[in-house]
Protein backbone atom coordinates (compact mmCIF):
# COMPACT_ATOMS: atom_id res chain seq x y z
CA UNK A 1 0.00 0.00 0.00
CA UNK A 2 2.83 2.30 0.93
CA UNK A 3 4.39 1.49 -2.65
CA UNK A 4 1.31 3.00 -4.21
CA UNK A 5 0.74 5.75 -2.49
CA UNK A 6 4.63 7.04 -3.05
CA UNK A 7 3.94 6.37 -6.71
CA UNK A 8 0.51 8.31 -6.84
CA UNK A 9 2.60 11.29 -5.08
CA UNK A 10 5.73 10.85 -7.32
CA UNK A 11 3.06 10.79 -10.68
CA UNK A 12 1.16 13.95 -9.59
CA UNK A 13 5.04 15.77 -8.84
CA UNK A 14 6.27 14.71 -12.36
CA UNK A 15 2.87 16.08 -14.02
CA UNK A 16 3.16 19.69 -11.44
CA UNK A 17 6.53 19.73 -13.27
CA UNK A 18 5.53 19.13 -16.83
CA UNK A 19 3.19 21.43 -16.50
CA UNK A 20 5.67 24.73 -15.12
CA UNK A 21 8.06 23.76 -17.66
CA UNK A 22 5.18 23.60 -20.32
CA UNK A 23 4.35 27.00 -19.14
CA UNK A 24 7.39 28.49 -18.67
CA UNK A 25 8.38 27.77 -22.79
CA UNK A 26 4.94 28.89 -24.16
CA UNK A 27 5.67 32.21 -25.07
CA UNK A 28 5.16 34.35 -21.55
CA UNK A 29 7.80 35.51 -19.44
CA UNK A 30 7.40 33.87 -15.60
CA UNK A 31 7.33 37.48 -14.03
CA UNK A 32 5.46 39.14 -11.47
CA UNK A 33 2.62 40.79 -13.19
CA UNK A 34 0.37 43.80 -13.10
CA UNK A 35 -3.41 44.19 -13.06
CA UNK A 36 -5.57 46.22 -14.89
CA UNK A 37 -6.94 47.29 -11.72
CA UNK A 38 -3.61 48.75 -10.65
CA UNK A 39 -2.94 50.22 -14.20
CA UNK A 40 -6.51 52.50 -13.86
CA UNK A 41 -5.43 53.55 -9.94
CA UNK A 42 -1.84 54.86 -11.47
CA UNK A 43 -3.46 56.22 -14.94
CA UNK A 44 -3.11 60.33 -14.60
CA UNK A 45 -1.96 60.65 -18.08
CA UNK A 46 -4.34 61.99 -20.95
CA UNK A 47 -2.80 61.64 -24.62
CA UNK A 48 -3.38 60.07 -28.12
CA UNK A 49 -5.84 57.62 -28.13
CA UNK A 50 -6.35 56.13 -31.87
CA UNK A 51 -7.50 52.78 -33.54
CA UNK A 52 -6.76 52.40 -37.44
CA UNK A 53 -8.63 49.62 -39.16
CA UNK A 54 -8.45 48.57 -42.65
CA UNK A 55 -11.89 47.60 -43.03
CA UNK A 56 -15.32 49.06 -45.54
CA UNK A 57 -16.80 51.89 -43.82
CA UNK A 58 -20.22 49.90 -43.45
CA UNK A 59 -18.30 47.21 -41.20
CA UNK A 60 -16.61 50.57 -39.47
CA UNK A 61 -19.73 51.89 -38.56
CA UNK A 62 -20.99 48.39 -37.59
CA UNK A 63 -18.25 47.82 -34.83
CA UNK A 64 -18.96 51.03 -33.53
CA UNK A 65 -22.42 50.92 -33.43
CA UNK A 66 -21.93 47.44 -31.92
CA UNK A 67 -19.86 48.39 -28.83
CA UNK A 68 -21.72 51.65 -28.21
CA UNK A 69 -25.60 49.51 -27.79
CA UNK A 70 -23.81 47.06 -26.24
CA UNK A 71 -22.35 49.36 -23.50
CA UNK A 72 -26.08 51.02 -23.17
CA UNK A 73 -27.73 47.51 -22.85
CA UNK A 74 -25.87 47.17 -19.90
CA UNK A 75 -25.97 50.60 -18.46
CA UNK A 76 -22.37 52.09 -19.02
CA UNK A 77 -22.02 54.36 -21.48
CA UNK A 78 -19.32 54.84 -23.84
CA UNK A 79 -17.79 58.40 -25.97
CA UNK A 80 -18.78 57.15 -29.32
CA UNK A 81 -15.01 58.13 -31.56
CA UNK A 82 -14.50 60.29 -34.56
CA UNK A 83 -14.24 58.56 -37.39
CA UNK A 84 -11.89 60.07 -40.14
CA UNK A 85 -10.90 58.03 -43.17
CA UNK A 86 -7.50 58.24 -44.32
CA UNK A 87 -6.97 56.85 -47.81
CA UNK A 88 -8.02 52.84 -47.58
CA UNK A 89 -8.32 52.83 -43.30
CA UNK A 90 -10.40 54.56 -41.08
CA UNK A 91 -9.05 56.25 -38.08
CA UNK A 92 -11.66 56.13 -34.61
CA UNK A 93 -10.12 59.05 -32.79
CA UNK A 94 -10.70 58.95 -28.90
CA UNK A 95 -11.14 61.86 -26.78
CA UNK A 96 -7.35 62.14 -25.12
CA UNK A 97 -8.92 61.13 -21.27
CA UNK A 98 -10.36 57.86 -22.70
CA UNK A 99 -9.08 55.28 -19.98
CA UNK A 100 -6.75 52.45 -20.54
CA UNK A 101 -9.43 49.59 -19.67
CA UNK A 102 -12.23 51.30 -22.18
CA UNK A 103 -9.24 51.82 -25.10
CA UNK A 104 -8.22 48.02 -24.52
CA UNK A 105 -12.44 46.65 -24.90
CA UNK A 106 -12.34 48.92 -28.24
CA UNK A 107 -9.74 47.16 -29.52
CA UNK A 108 -10.52 43.59 -28.80
CA UNK A 109 -14.44 44.49 -29.91
CA UNK A 110 -13.12 46.23 -33.14
CA UNK A 111 -11.46 42.82 -34.03
CA UNK A 112 -13.94 40.82 -33.07
CA UNK A 113 -16.78 42.99 -34.32
CA UNK A 114 -17.86 40.42 -36.81
CA UNK A 115 -19.09 36.75 -36.43
CA UNK A 116 -18.32 36.07 -39.58
CA UNK A 117 -14.69 37.69 -39.68
CA UNK A 118 -11.97 38.18 -37.71
CA UNK A 119 -9.71 41.37 -38.29
CA UNK A 120 -6.82 40.83 -36.35
CA UNK A 121 -4.32 41.63 -39.37
CA UNK A 122 -6.53 44.89 -40.00
CA UNK A 123 -6.80 46.73 -36.68
CA UNK A 124 -4.00 48.62 -34.64
CA UNK A 125 -4.48 51.15 -32.21
CA UNK A 126 -1.96 53.40 -30.10
CA UNK A 127 -2.20 54.82 -26.59
CA UNK A 128 -0.14 57.38 -25.67
CA UNK A 129 1.30 57.54 -22.33
CA UNK A 130 2.31 61.04 -20.68
CA UNK A 131 5.96 61.78 -19.43
CA UNK A 132 4.32 62.75 -15.72
CA UNK A 133 3.06 58.75 -15.89
CA UNK A 134 4.38 57.10 -12.46
CA UNK A 135 3.64 53.46 -10.17
CA UNK A 136 2.72 51.01 -12.46
CA UNK A 137 3.11 53.17 -15.89
CA UNK A 138 6.68 54.03 -15.15
CA UNK A 139 8.02 51.20 -17.46
CA UNK A 140 6.20 53.21 -20.15
CA UNK A 141 6.86 56.70 -20.05
CA UNK A 142 6.60 59.31 -22.65
CA UNK A 143 5.76 56.20 -25.08
CA UNK A 144 2.89 55.59 -28.26
CA UNK A 145 1.85 51.58 -26.99
CA UNK A 146 0.58 49.88 -30.04
CA UNK A 147 -2.26 47.54 -29.48
CA UNK A 148 -3.31 44.92 -31.36
CA UNK A 149 -4.69 40.74 -31.16
CA UNK A 150 -2.51 38.57 -33.02
CA UNK A 151 -4.13 36.00 -35.40
CA UNK A 152 -3.16 33.20 -33.54
CA UNK A 153 -4.98 34.29 -30.28
CA UNK A 154 -7.75 32.25 -29.26
CA UNK A 155 -8.63 33.43 -26.06
CA UNK A 156 -10.61 36.40 -27.08
CA UNK A 157 -10.80 38.07 -24.21
CA UNK A 158 -7.43 40.04 -24.05
CA UNK A 159 -5.74 42.84 -26.60
CA UNK A 160 -1.80 42.63 -26.70
CA UNK A 161 0.85 46.35 -27.12
CA UNK A 162 3.97 46.07 -27.94
CA UNK A 163 6.17 49.32 -26.77
CA UNK A 164 8.40 51.72 -28.67
CA UNK A 165 11.28 49.45 -27.62
CA UNK A 166 10.09 46.30 -28.87
CA UNK A 167 8.46 44.51 -25.70
CA UNK A 168 5.63 42.96 -25.82
CA UNK A 169 2.83 42.87 -22.76
CA UNK A 170 -0.88 40.65 -23.40
CA UNK A 171 -3.43 42.29 -21.03
CA UNK A 172 -5.87 39.89 -20.17
CA UNK A 173 -9.57 40.89 -19.06
CA UNK A 174 -10.58 37.58 -17.13
CA UNK A 175 -9.97 36.50 -13.67
CA UNK A 176 -7.42 39.27 -11.97
CA UNK A 177 -7.19 40.82 -15.88
CA UNK A 178 -3.21 40.81 -15.36
CA UNK A 179 -0.80 42.26 -17.60
CA UNK A 180 1.90 39.76 -18.70
CA UNK A 181 5.01 40.61 -20.54
CA UNK A 182 5.85 38.37 -23.58
CA UNK A 183 8.52 36.16 -24.11
CA UNK A 184 8.53 37.18 -28.39
CA UNK A 185 7.19 40.19 -29.94
CA UNK A 186 3.84 38.85 -31.93
CA UNK A 187 3.96 42.57 -33.96
CA UNK A 188 6.77 44.84 -34.31
CA UNK A 189 6.51 48.44 -33.29
CA UNK A 190 5.42 50.65 -35.88
CA UNK A 191 4.86 54.65 -35.24
CA UNK A 192 1.40 55.78 -35.43
CA UNK A 193 0.91 57.48 -38.96
CA UNK A 194 -1.89 59.83 -37.61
Amino acid sequence: MKGVIIVIVALVFAVIILFFRHKSSSGQKQKATTTMNRLLSDETTTGLRVIEVTMTEEEVNNAVDGFVKLNSNHNSSVERPVIQQKGDSFLLVFPDNTKYDQFCYWVNYVVYSNRAKRYNDNVIGWYEVGSEAAGAWSPFVGQKLMFFIPASDEEFDNVYFTTEDNRCYKQQFAFRASLIEQGEVYKEYQAPTR
